[in-house]
């Protein structure tokens, strides 16, 4: 997985999750099997401009080489893996339900991709 590529999924990723936070946070919430209170509706624009944002550093990174290249990629590793953390966490003590297992791959997805570009940067 060449890093370009790697930072090109995962700017494309973050900006549609994030523009579905920020546009639809009922809708996403509702599918992870949550009630949407206006504070999760809050919270869940504020992770989707987040996430917004980091889209755009992953896109202008995409030619980035070296140790500027080597801290996106570690910084996208880390937010993938605590990611997976946090939300293995919430499932197993029952905050999250069940049916929000399915973020976990795309986590694991996206964090194998990094990890695979990290190989592969120089």
């Amino acid at each position: 997985m060449s890093p370009r590529l790697a930072l090109m999924i995962g700017a494309v990723a973050a900006f549609v999750f994030g523009l579905a936070l920020t546009v639809f946070p009922s809708t996403m919430l509702a599918g992870f099997g949550l009630a949407v209170p206006n504070e999760a509706v809050v919270l869940s624009r504020d992770v989707g401009v987040t996430l917004i944002g980091l889209g755009v550093i992953n896109w202008m990174a995409r030619n980035a080489m070296g140790e500027p290249l080597r801290a996106i990629l570690v910084g996208n590793v880390v937010v993938q893996a605590l990611e997976i953390v946090v939300n293995a966490g919430e499932i197993a003590v029952g905050a999250l339900p069940p049916q929000a297992g399915g973020g976990l791959l795309i986590h694991l997805v996206l964090g194998a991709l990094f990890v695979l570009a990290m190989t592969r940067a120089h």
